[in-house]
């Protein structure tokens, strides 16, 4: 019953779409990253929106790490390799990073980075380029390099990758829903139901 019983850890999506469609080469301005927030306290996955832009170079894996901190030079927590299908030149696409369930604080800010060996793919990053707001504000698109001239929005901290990522509630503590709460007491009125019958038998037994 208490299998039964168990509550999963609530699990929590972050989609953010920066409104910019620019592809920044990996190869050339990278290591690239993009500082966040962290919601819930496991990261499970964490992903980019690439883009093709040189179909003449070979797709060689990808490297993503996890730093701890809000720049590039921050503790590496954690590092995998991926390696994406890619498509037509100039063509979108997401690509997620297994990461399992690294526990982190949440509230505090980290950092996802890539890095590629060859020019065949480029990081999607916006606001447009005539844009003024900040796409999110829980962070900012960093890079190895050089990367915006002097008149680029970017400088003002303003552009941010398209990313996303799904974490869960590591300690468990999630809030059940109302069908979860019935099924509880339900199952608590089994066990207690059960316990009373047995302790009933048992002074029966006694007795005779």
């Amino acid at each position: 019953m208490a299998t039964v019983l168990a509550l999963p850890a609530q699990a929590a999506t972050v989609v953010q779409d920066a409104g910019g469609s620019r592809g920044l080469s990996l190869y050339q301005n990278g290591p690239v990253g993009q500082s966040f927030t962290m919601v819930g306290s496991a990261l499970t996955s964490f992903g980019f929106q690439f883009q093709t832009i040189s179909t003449t170079n070979a797709n060689a894996p990808l490297t993503f790490s996890l730093l701890d901190g809000g720049t590039l030079g921050a503790t590496v927590l954690a590092q995998v390799t991926g390696l994406p299908a890619t498509g037509a030149a100039r063509q979108n696409f997401w690509y997620d990073f297994d990461l399992g369930g690294i526990a982190l604080t949440e509230g505090a800010t980290y950092t996802a980075m890539v890095s590629a060996t060859t020019d065949r793919l480029g990081l999607v990053y916006g606001p447009a380029a005539n844009a003024t707001a900040d796409g999110y504000a829980g962070g900012q698109l960093l890079t190895s390099k050089p990367a915006f001239n002097a008149a680029s929005n970017c400088t003002k901290g303003i552009c941010d990758a398209n990313f996303r990522f799904t974490s869960t509630d590591a300690t468990g503590g999630a809030v059940p829903e109302p069908a979860s709460w019935a099924m509880l007491m339900l199952g608590f009125g089994a066990i207690g139901y059960t316990l009373r019958r047995a302790r009933g038998v048992k002074v029966a037994r006694q007795l005779v």
